[in-house]
């Protein structure tokens, strides 16, 4: 079994602290992962350790629900989910750091245990779409939390 490790990184032009308290509510995947389809949280816990939230994701064409968790979590640093359940193995690991210059960078970093023929396709192919996907995705993260931003600003 191989795995697929990609990292990307953005930077975003707010503290840490709004920008890690947004993306450490899991339910807020649907809104900027252009993968998942839907998030529910369903653990009572309040963002911490044990956290766990279901998702309905599409990928190349195929609808899949994975069950993730929070296995590491320290506020405004960093943020580490790993799949419970689900089609293969995922480990995403969300580090926040400020950024010379203000804001801050977030950075990505996914690992998937690649069991050979996902979806009858290639390790390659699909390194390659994660890659492109977690670009887009954290592109429209920035978008998103950009204008939020933007919106509070010009409203105070």
């Amino acid at each position: 079994m191989n795995k697929i490790k990609v990292e990307q990184s953005v930077i975003i032009n707010l503290p840490t602290e709004e920008i890690f308290a947004y993306v450490s509510n899991l339910e807020n995947l649907a809104d900027w992962s252009g993968v998942v389809i839907s998030a529910r949280k369903i653990s009572s816990e309040e963002t911490l350790v044990g956290t766990t939230v279901r998702c309905t994701i599409r990928i190349l064409g195929r609808w899949f629900d994975n069950t993730f968790e929070i296995v590491e979590c320290v506020s405004s640093r960093y943020l580490t989910i790993k799949s419970i359940t689900g089609v293969a193995p995922i480990l995403i690991c969300y580090r926040f750091e400020p950024a010379e210059g203000g804001g801050t960078n977030v950075s990505l970093e996914e690992i998937i245990h690649f069991t050979g023929g996902f979806l009858g396709f290639t390790e390659t192919v699909v390194t390659s779409i994660i890659r492109r996907q977690v670009a887009y995705d954290l592109l429209t993260l920035k978008d998103i939390l950009d204008t939020t931003s933007s919106i509070h600003s010009s409203a105070g």
